[in-house]
């Protein structure tokens, strides 16, 4: 059975830790296992849906829109979604190319509760690719808050403990809970020294490898198809891994 209320799962961390590739993985393995899924994705500075989804024609809708409608609605939701015709399970949100956060009118906090809050009824899971920048993203900070669980990524360099050390006090609140914030030490090279980041991120729940084939989907647009090769036996498992303890069994 599946965790009950276990739906929404937020996935953060410092830049260049793979978040996107990381939400876009784990989306594609429960809708694998035929679970609509949406993913929403955060970030205005540089919007990850055109680095991610190949379309034949220009897509022309954003999460911009929903988050400054006169009302959030369901419709509204829908209608600025980009769906797979590959995939019928896996739904996107977010800004389109050549958005900035100036593209938009400011919205406030309660805007992003209302969207957050209608995304459960709409797609059986959600996942969150929340923006780094926390102080810039008010949905990406509300992600944090209100999500079912948090997947906390951090890669092995020094840029990423700095990262952790100056954001993680400015989540210091209660509802934040940061200490049961899922930790996985994310792109870890068979030469890096995987043990010695793991205690300066105060122990990692999972480890992720870096794989190139991975890197080469990221380039090509084609991240939400199966890893090729013998890559995918090193991660693929550690992916299921976290589907499994984030939202359970059938």
């Amino acid at each position: 059975m599946q965790n009950k209320g276990k739906q929404m799962l937020a996935v953060w961390g410092s830049p260049g830790s793979g978040k996107t590739i990381t939400a876009v993985k784990l989306a594609k393995e429960l809708a694998d296992q035929k679970k609509n899924v949406l993913i929403l994705l955060c970030d205005d500075i540089c919007p990850a849906l055109p680095a991610i989804f190949k379309s034949k024609i220009p897509i022309d809708v954003s999460i911009g829109e929903v988050l400054t409608a006169p009302n959030i609605t369901q419709e509204v939701i829908l209608r600025n979604c980009v769906s797979f015709d590959k995939n019928p399970y896996i739904t996107l949100l977010g800004y389109k190319s050549g958005e900035n956060p100036f593209s938009y009118a400011e919205y406030k906090k309660d805007r992003a509760i209302d969207l957050l809050v209608l995304l459960r009824h709409i797609a059986d899971y959600v996942i969150i690719d929340c923006s780094s920048i926390l102080t810039e993203s008010i949905i990406s900070t509300v992600a944090l808050e209100v999500a079912d669980e948090v997947l906390r990524l951090g890669s092995c360099d020094l840029k990423s403990i700095s990262y952790f050390r100056s954001v993680l006090p400015l989540l210091s609140e209660p509802k934040f809970d940061t200490d049961k914030h899922i930790k996985v030490l994310s792109n870890v090279r068979p030469t890096q020294d995987g043990e010695e980041y793991k205690n300066a991120f105060g122990g990692v729940s999972y480890t992720l490898p870096y794989v190139q084939a991975i890197d080469d989907q990221n380039s090509t647009l084609t991240l939400f198809e199966s890893i090729p090769g013998k890559a995918s036996k090193i991660y693929d498992p550690v992916i299921k891994s976290i589907v499994k303890a984030v939202f359970g069994d059938e």
